[in-house]
């Protein structure tokens, strides 16, 4: 050892043995001692003030029940019958293609509304989230694409101040006026009688705020069931009670409705942007600057009859019922720690931090005291977590003491009466909040999440606490940086099928959903099928009420799974190989993926069960992979492959004219792309041609189909030879389907990718 070690160690030794540990335990505890008075006064302070709203409450119930004896709120049939005003829906967007085509699809579909049109703010760079919305432009006529021309994400209140440019430029090209706007997310689920209560409630005030609650989840999820406890209760007695006593409500950016003077007095104020750029919350900006303005804003609590549907008992399907709801927006909010703590952070740091900063105190004493409110969480958020960790310390003591008795006392926390005092009147501020908790969370979602609502309050300080501190962190970085506090925008999830409880497990219903076919063409196939059967989907092919793509999608979605359109000549031959034409025809079925241990394949019809196992059989018999994956394809495209994917020689002639065009610069990858479905959508199958010839039923078709499976002979062929068809009935249905053989030049005309002209100079080239 070197003398500098041995000096190192010599003084290390001298400062341990001259280290009073007993005094520091001691200066350690008395901190302890001042803090826990810190925590006593700061939580006694916040549980007056959560007193005060909770008697509010009650008496706010009481006037309103005494009110309604002489004067009820208006009855649904009479909202109902109500004149209709616009309403134009706002749905700000970044990065949500995954949800925002149900979202828009289930809000059509749900509203018992006529005059109303929805207008999603997206950004150039954003694409997916644009061919999505486009997507829905095309099927629901009361859908608008609101372009974005800054890149995003910019801020909620940029995108909406867009969206809003875009309604006033189509009151510009239409004539027609929006008396209402109304703002949403792309993850709302809303309610079938909202916009008949804004259109009733609105008429006298600059803004409605409807309420706003989670969606149920498994039990389990505690992080995603915190917020369940919390917008029951906010939205249940905070907000009513704030609504009552200030005139005022704080938006909570969905289910807010502005009348036509509001948004028009936010355009003057703030030069034609009504919404507050510099602000996370613009929520809660705008609601305080209309009251401000002199607008007065309230809450609506409303209870309808809503109609319903769910699982007959003694029968398949689903049977309606009718039951009183709540007018509510229903979400998912976030399930994951970190996403929790940076959305609670982005409030957090809207409303309590910059709205203390740009709002300041204004108005009367009742409105200072909501804001007051508002930002108290910058201080009973680290208090909380403080007397939790107080709680441990204390704890950890106590257990000490039992393990070894011999341990030198320390004096208690609490170190005089009125502290003592103090901390047993929080004890029963604390279980007088646990009981309003309870009581919000059991009323409005059930007993079954009651009994953990204790573990998710000590949960939903923790995630307050994590959301202050990032808070803070982002705003002193920003006020060092003077680096602008971009839009911290949370992922969102949208409910599936079940649960949303809609009757979407029929075809027709799914069909119905997206806009693919309407009323009248249903119920004609629907009439159609009980005098002569045909599968909803073929019959409705069959009279072009819809299109294969759409009935591929209606598939997928009844199923589970995903679908796709299938180009057969980018299909590896060696995953061709795993069926036989024939047994891909048999089957409706085709390979076209395989990786891994799986097999992927498309299916332009659902199969039984029974054949699903035969197919699968067959594509697992090389035991190269161990288990199929499912997906659905345009019926045009499967049979299309089933003709021409194990023989493309004869799709020749078609490639070169396609390569042609490339070459000559006519058409681009998107063109060839979009000219080879149109090619794919003119080819049919020989048996559907038969059935809408009139030439054979669907029934006896199936039953030919099974007897023929195994026998070399041609399906016409076959048809014929059983007496089924006439040979003059094959030879028109072979004439119809070579009507859909692969003409590319003509194809390509048809569909405007190019001019006459070209197609002359393209035929030219390929005679020569």
């Amino acid at each position: 050892m070197t003398a500098s070690a041995s000096a190192i160690i010599d003084a290390a030794a001298s400062a341990w043995a001259s280290f009073d540990a007993a005094g520091a335990a001691q200066a350690y505890w008395r901190t302890l001692q001042v803090l826990t008075a810190v925590a006593a006064v700061v939580i006694f302070v916040s549980s007056i003030d959560d007193l005060f709203i909770d008697l509010a409450y009650w008496w706010v119930s009481l006037g309103t029940f005494l009110r309604r004896l002489w004067r009820p709120p208006p009855s649904r049939d009479r909202l109902a019958r109500a004149l209709e005003q616009s309403i134009a829906i706002m749905v700000p967007a970044w990065h949500e293609a995954e949800v925002i085509a149900t979202m828009i699809a289930n809000t059509v579909n749900t509203y018992q509304y006529q005059r109303f049109h929805i207008f999603v703010g997206v950004y150039a760079n954003d694409p997916d989230t644009r061919a999505e919305v486009d997507r829905m432009r095309r099927k629901f006529p009361n859908v608008h694409r609101a372009d974005v021309p800054n890149a995003g994400p910019t801020s909620k209140a940029d995108c909406l101040n867009w969206i809003i440019q875009n309604v006033l430029l189509t009151e510009e090209q239409t004539g027609e006026l929006f008396d209402i706007f109304l703002m949403h997310d792309a993850e709302d689920v809303v309610h079938p009688f909202e916009l008949k209560t804004v259109n009733g409630f609105l008429n006298g005030y600059g803004m409605l705020q409807l309420p706003v609650l989670s969606m149920n989840r498994p039990w389990t999820q505690l992080i995603a069931c915190h917020y369940l406890d919390e917008f029951a209760e906010f939205h249940g007695k905070d907000l009513p009670v704030r609504s009552a006593l200030s005139g005022m409500t704080p938006s909570a950016g969905v289910a807010t409705a502005f009348s036509r003077a509001a948004i028009d007095a936010l355009r003057a104020e703030r030069n034609n942007e009504p919404f507050n750029t510099g602000s996370l919350t613009e929520d809660y900006d705008v609601a305080h600057r209309l009251h401000r303005l002199g607008f007065e804003s309230r809450f609506i609590r409303y209870y309808a009859r809503t109609t319903r549907y769910r699982q007959a008992w003694f029968d398949k399907g689903q049977v309606p019922y009718q039951r009183r709801e709540l007018v509510a927006t229903k979400e998912y909010f976030p399930d994951r720690w970190t996403t929790s703590v940076r959305q609670k952070a982005r409030w957090m740091l809207g409303i309590s931090i910059m709205g203390w900063r740009q709002l300041g105190w204004f108005g009367d004493l009742s409105n200072r005291y909501f804001l007051f409110r508002d930002r108290k969480a910058l201080f009973t958020a680290p208090t909380g977590v403080m007397a939790y960790i107080l709680l441990l310390q204390q704890l950890a003591y106590w257990g000490a003491e039992r393990i070894d008795p011999d341990l030198e006392g320390l004096p208690p926390l609490v170190t005089s009466h009125w502290l003592e005092v103090l901390v047993m009147v929080n004890l029963g501020f604390l279980l007088n909040r646990l009981f309003y908790r309870l009581w919000f969370t059991g009323r409005t979602h059930g007993l079954g999440y009651v009994w953990l609502a204790p573990v998710r309050m000590i949960l939903a300080n923790l995630i307050g606490f994590g959301a202050f501190w990032r808070a803070m962190r982002i705003f002193v970085v920003h006020l060092i940086t003077r680096k602008s506090i971009t839009w911290d925008k949370t992922d969102h999830a949208f409910p599936s099928a079940s649960e949303l409880k809609l009757r979407r497990g029929r075809l027709g219903d799914i069909l119905s959903f997206w806009n693919h076919v309407v009323p009248g063409d249903l119920d004609a196939a629907l009439r159609a099928q009980k005098h002569r059967y045909r599968p909803l989907g073929l019959a409705l092919l069959d009279r072009a009420a819809i299109t294969d793509d759409d009935l591929a999608e209606a598939f997928a979605e009844q199923a589970g799974v995903d679908w796709e359109g299938v180009d057969p000549l980018a299909v590896d031959p060696n995953v061709l190989r795993k069926l036989t034409p024939r047994q891909a025809g048999v089957y409706g079925a085709v390979p076209i993926r395989n990786g891994g241990e799986r097999v992927e394949v498309v299916l332009a019809e659902p199969l039984s069960r029974g054949a699903r196992t035969e197919l699968e059989a067959l594509l697992l018999a090389g035991k190269e992979a161990s288990r199929v994956v499912y997906r659905f394809a345009p019926l045009s495209d499967v049979a299309f492959a089933v003709r021409w994917a194990w023989a493309p020689a004869g799709l020749q002639p078609a490639i070169s004219s396609v390569a042609l065009l490339r070459r000559l610069g006519l058409i681009d990858e998107a063109g060839e792309a979009h000219l080879w479905r149109a090619v794919r959508a003119g080819h049919h199958r020989l048996g559907d041609i038969l059935v809408r010839a009139g030439a054979i039923d669907h029934e006896s078709l199936q039953k030919a189909l099974a007897a023929r499976n195994g026998t070399p002979s041609l399906l016409g062929d076959h048809l014929a030879g059983q007496g089924l068809i006439t040979p003059a009935d094959l030879a028109a249905a072979l004439a119809r389907q070579a009507e859909g053989a692969p003409r590319v030049l003509d194809t390509a005309l048809a569909l405007g990718l190019i001019a006459e002209g070209d197609a002359e100079r393209a035929r030219a080239e390929i005679t020569v």
